[in-house]
């Protein structure tokens, strides 16, 4: 193994819509934690809301923070009974950005997502979020928090397993039975990676509702299109399913047009499972909800999927291979998050590579 340098490149955030690019020190693993080199960090969705600050208090809770939770890297250094764990120096690893304390009630019964110690920072780790994440060259991480890769995944295609674990998550959570109609509502990596996950769970008519660019992605991967910009989006799905509509819908849109259709399309007797997460609340019908017994669920994050999501991922590697889109360096992240966020030249996941970066 090379030797750990004591400096690294890293991005952090000092407040709201204030990110530096800087050196800093090399973090060191505590007890149960690695030290990871980071070699793919993607921008989610959820990341330029962070920076914004959007979430004032919650995410994150004080500055400075490293942003960045989908990631994937080697395993370089190991902390006090890291070893007892069953990972050892060399190991290719991903992770997720959540880490439960691990003893409270609703960890004990693996709902780590909502632990009862979260924002406890003596027991508690959210990376990226609220505890410093990975767009650095080194990241400290909890072993809880991480899994093995294998060498057939790239590590920029293992930068996309957090999403796509939420994803898997999100549609295990909608009760998916195979032969299922299936609405995907909204077509960013969400919605795509849930239309890879409804297809390997046995769905059977898959519909993916959104416009632009990301639609025709959506329809690569072998959905049946709407684009709400031109159709009714509730008479489109009425009308491909003979009436019943949308067995399982998966929200992705967060907005209020969009939790709207999600429960309107459903079917009698189905189920709208939610991961969509709006600034602000939005309205939701009720009377419909009860009247046809219709589920409404909502996700946190990826608990217990991001294994299960690994064999799902070598299953459908150049598919989410075709869904990066851009690959930069760490230091160009403001000209990454730019062509995130505005959605340039048909930009999907993209990817950064804080290894590029040259101390």
């Amino acid at each position: 193994m090379s030797q750990i340098p004591e400096t690294m490149h890293a991005v952090r955030l000092n407040a709201p819509n204030d990110l530096e690019y800087l050196e800093l020190p090399v973090p060191k693993a505590g007890e149960y934690e690695v030290l990871v080199r980071v070699e793919s960090v993607s921008i989610c969705g959820t990341d330029p809301h962070i920076i914004a600050g959007d979430f004032p208090g919650f995410w994150p809770q004080e500055f400075p923070l490293i942003p960045g939770h989908e990631w994937s890297g080697v395993i370089v250094d190991m902390g006090e009974k890291s070893d007892q764990t069953g990972f050892k120096m060399g190991d290719r690893v991903c992770g997720i950005a959540n880490c439960g304390c691990g003893i409270c009630k609703n960890c004990m019964e693996g709902r780590f997502t909502i632990c009862l110690n979260y924002g406890n920072k003596k027991v508690h780790r959210m990376y990226g979020h609220i505890t410093d994440g990975a767009y650095a060259q080194y990241m400290a991480v909890n072993m809880k928090s991480i899994a093995k890769i294998p060498h057939e995944l790239s590590f920029d295609v293992a930068a996309c397993l957090d999403p796509l674990s939420i994803a898997l998550h999100t549609v295990m959570h909608s009760r998916i039975e195979p032969g299922d109609a299936v609405l995907i509502n909204g077509a960013g990596a969400q919605g795509l990676m849930a239309i890879i996950c409804a297809k390997t769970m046995g769905a059977g008519h898959i519909m993916c509702c959104d416009t632009g660019n990301r639609l025709l992605a959506a329809e690569k991967l072998g959905a049946e299109i709407i684009d709400f910009t031109k159709t009714d989006v509730v008479a489109r799905v009425m009308e491909l399913t003979g009436g019943l509509g949308a067995k399982r819908v998966i929200e992705c849109t967060g907005s209020p047009a969009g939790v709207r259709n999600a429960c309107f399309a459903a079917a009698r007797g189905g189920s709208v499972s939610v991961i969509g997460l709006p600034k602000d609340d939005v309205p939701i019908p009720v009377k419909r909800l009860v009247l046809d017994e219709i589920e409404f669920v909502g996700n946190r994050a990826n608990p217990n999927t991001l294994e299960k999501s690994i064999p799902m991922a070598l299953q459908h590697k150049a598919e989410i291979e075709k869904l990066i889109t851009h690959v930069f360096p760490l230091k160009e992240y403001a000209q990454a998050l730019d062509v995130f966020t505005k959605m340039r030249d048909g930009s999907l996941k993209v990817v950064m590579k804080p290894q590029l970066d040259v101390l």
